[in-house]
This record gives structure tokens, C-alpha cells and sequence, in this order.
């Protein structure tokens, strides 16, 4: 049973790492690293030129210089189905995904793999944009492990890598209304599928407990309780280490039932957080005060595993005014 303790993330070719069964290449290194980013989009959607945040650039050079074996993008890559109609690239969705392919470059150079799920700027401002998807799919779901659901190929995946299993879950296959949707059976099977595993991380998109009071319903899956706590008891039921998210713009991460909910989504754009507001089944564990929205910096997540001490360090980074980096939180799993 997991213990939480408080101490004070280019494309390559898939089919070179990856085969049919989502497998990375396995090397049992004894301490390996992971990075998490996530909504990299440009917080400018009426003037963006790039549909990608500035920060993205500096922010892939520092996890390059880490060295991780992967990095894990959840969602949001674009400004996407959000950009106004006065900004250069309204539409344009081919020029913004190649934008951010040219900023995560350094990762291919380093040949370093980038997998990626969806956001709701990478789907549709309501429903699905048929051009957005066209162009998601070429660029970036081919590219991804073929094992998800019959649906969802490419768009929801699993791999392991050093008997760490990793689930990536789009939330948004015939998602209409801006309600998320989730592959609850095939996600049943994988996670129950986990032989030779000994940790597993979920990733999506939108948090299941909100950090925030806001009434907005905006694809968040914290707006359909029974759909968010079937998934939940199914991440409680199979001992999942911690579920990784984006969409609201803010670093923070609680406790549910024993399983870490950990927010990533400070990177293209920046709220304030005051975890007075965040949902009360939410156990609070960072940050324990309000940040302004001033203060609340972009950042990514560097994960190191060690498997002699059974141990996985997550150290949250963020970027100054001058984009050095600090650091910002760290924690450790103990198992």
C-alpha cells in the first residue's frame, strides 16, 4: 500500500520504441526519471501568432538537460478550437501543431519519446471540430501505441517501462456539450491487467476533483460526479500510484482515498489558487496557502524512480521572470 510522504514532462518514431502490445524498450535501470507538462498553449488566443506559450521552448531545453527516458503531455498542446478569429492562426491548425513541434524538438534531438493525449483545445470548443481532428490524428494519435480502445486508437494508449505502467485516457471520444467522456471498460481491463507491474500512473486531461469553486462547465470531469467516481473507485480499487492532469491552470496536488490527484496544468497560462475553494473531498496536500495568479508560475514535473529503495521522487520546477528555473515542490512516494 502506497505511503505518501511530504519532503519540502520530439515525437520519434513510435514504432522504433513501441509495439502492438504498448511495451517500451525495457532496460531495468535501478533509477530511471519521467517529465509531465501539460496545456501548452498560448495564454494569448486573440493575438497568438503561434498557438504555443513562450515558456514551452525554455521549459523542454531544462527537462532535456535531465535527461528522462520519456516525456508525457496531457492535453491541451494548442490554443486549437480556442483561438479568436483576429489572431494570425485562427484556424490554422497545421501552422500552430507545427509550432509546437518545432518547441519540443530538443526531445527528438535527444531522442528522448513525447506521448501525448488530448485537451479540450486539441477536440473542439463545444463538440468535436472535424479539421482539428484531422490534423491531431496525423501529427500525433498515428504516432501513438495502436492498444487503446477500437474508437479511440492513438488517442487513449498504455505502455510500460521499467515495470511502471502508464495509462494515458482521452476524455473526449463523442464528447458533446462540453461534457468529457472516458473509456471506463477499457480502462477497467488495463488497469486490471498489470502482471509484472509494480506501479501505475493514469494520466487525462481534466482533473476528477476540482481545485477551484468555479460553475463553468467546460468539459471538466468534475461536473458528472457518477462518471468521475466510477473512474475514481477503479484508481482506489487497483492501487494506482497517482492520476496526472491538466486543464485547470494551476500546480497543486490532494489526496482521494488514498490516491494522489496531482494538477500540472501551469505551464501556457496561470490562475490563482486558493485551496479553501478546491473540492472538500479533496485532502490538500500543496500548496497549502492562496498563490495569486502573479505568482503562480509556469512549471513541469521531474519523476525519478528508484527501484532499490522503492521510492518516486516528483519535483514540480517552475520558471522566474527571467525563465530560470526553481524549485517549487517536491514530495515522495514510498512503497
Amino acid at each position: 500500500m502506497m505511503k505518501f510522504n511530504k519532503m519540502k514532462l520530439f515525437i520519434i518514431p513510435m514504432i522504433i520504441l513501441l509495439g502492438m502490445t504498448g511495451m517500451l524498450n525495457i532496460t531495468h535501470a535501478q533509477t530511471w526519471k519521467f517529465a509531465v507538462i501539460s496545456d501548452t498553449h498560448d495564454n494569448d488566443k486573440t493575438h497568438t501568432t503561434t498557438g504555443v506559450t513562450p515558456y514551452l521552448a525554455p521549459i523542454i531545453n531544462d527537462i532535456v538537460e535531465e535527461k528522462p527516458d520519456m516525456v508525457m503531455e496531457t492535453g491541451d498542446l494548442i490554443v486549437g478550437a480556442l483561438t479568436e478569429p483576429t489572431s494570425p492562426v485562427y484556424k490554422k491548425y497545421a501552422v500552430q501543431y507545427a509550432a509546437f513541434q518545432k518547441a519540443v524538438e530538443p526531445l527528438k534531438n535527444a531522442n528522448v519519446p513525447l506521448f501525448v493525449i488530448r485537451g479540450n483545445h486539441d477536440y473542439g470548443a463545444a463538440n468535436e471540430e472535424a479539421d482539428l481532428q484531422k490534423v491531431y490524428l496525423e501529427k500525433f494519435a498515428n504516432r501513438m501505441p495502436q492498444n487503446g480502445p477500437a474508437d479511440a486508437k492513438g488517442l487513449s494508449y498504455s505502455f510500460v517501462h521499467n515495470k511502471v505502467k502508464f495509462i494515458m485516457v482521452d476524455q473526449y471520444v463523442h464528447a458533446t456539450n462540453k461534457d468529457a467522456t472516458l473509456p471506463m471498460d477499457w480502462l477497467k481491463t488495463e488497469l486490471e491487467n498489470k502482471q509484472g507491474v509494480d506501479h501505475i500512473f493514469v494520466m487525462g486531461h481534466s482533473p476528477a476533483y476540482s481545485p477551484t469553486n468555479e460553475k463553468k462547465r467546460h468539459f471538466n470531469l468534475y461536473d458528472q460526479p457518477a462518471l468521475r467516481d466510477q473512474f475514481w473507485d477503479l484508481l482506489v480499487k487497483n492501487n494506482v500510484t497517482a492520476y496526472i492532469s491538466g486543464h485547470k491552470h494551476v500546480y497543486f496536488r490532494g489526496n482521494v482515498k488514498g490516491v494522489e490527484q496531482i494538477g500540472a496544468g501551469n505551464l501556457g497560462s496561470a490562475l490563482s489558487y486558493n485551496p479553501e475553494t478546491a473540492d472538500k473531498n479533496l485532502t490538500n496536500l500543496f500548496p497549502t496557502t492562496s498563490v495569486s495568479r502573479e505568482d503562480n508560475r509556469p512549471g513541469y514535473i521531474i519523476f525519478t524512480v528508484d527501484s532499490d529503495k522503492n521510492t518516486i521522487t516528483a519535483n514540480e520546477y517552475c520558471l522566474d521572470t527571467d525563465n530560470n528555473k526553481y524549485l517549487y515542490d517536491t514530495y515522495q512516494f514510498t512503497f
